[in-house]
């Protein structure tokens, strides 16, 4: 799965894959590095990275997870796809899209309804995960384009708003 996570007030697009209890972290750069992440319940483990290796603390609250390695707190912040979709399309975009292909659970708005930044417009279910859509921008619904049942693809605009007024 590709996401991106934000550490050190940098932004970095990674590939999680591995099976429960030995995660890997592709990090697409330059170096194209692999990371091995090992953890256990207590928040302990290792982190490898090539022929390096050091012992961790993790610690996860909300959405950020602090790791304490080579004598150093680092604080890792893995961005929703949502939000991902949503920074990456531009947050004046006039379209709310699919951040991964699925099925339309609930539709929150209509055509012509006055919606703020924010505000849930349809909830989506995608891999057994339930993911709220929300408004990046203040603004008028001009169109549902899927109803509830209705299967999408990634990317597709789920809910399109009028053009801002200049």
């Amino acid at each position: 799965m590709r996401r991106r996570i934000d550490l050190l007030d940098k932004p970095y697009h990674v590939i999680a894959f591995g099976r429960p209890g030995e995660q890997r972290l592709q990090v697409e750069d330059a170096d194209s590095k692999s990371a091995t992440l090992l953890v256990d319940d207590s928040g302990e483990g290792e982190i490898r990275l090539g022929d390096r290796s050091a012992r961790i603390q993790l610690a996860i609250k909300g959405e950020t997870a602090y790791i304490r390695a080579f004598g150093r707190t680092f604080a890792l912040r893995i961005v929703d796809p949502v939000e991902q979709a949503s920074q990456e399309s531009g947050d004046r975009s006039n379209a709310a899209r699919a951040p991964m292909p699925g099925v339309v659970v609930e539709v929150k708005v209509a055509a012509g309804d006055r919606i703020v930044k924010g505000q849930p417009l349809m909830t989506i279910e995608s891999m057994k995960i339930l993911t709220v859509i929300s408004a990046s921008r203040d603004g008028t619904v001009a169109r549902v384009n899927f109803e509830q049942g209705q299967t999408f693809d990634k990317n597709a605009a789920l809910v399109t708003l009028s053009k801002e007024e200049d």
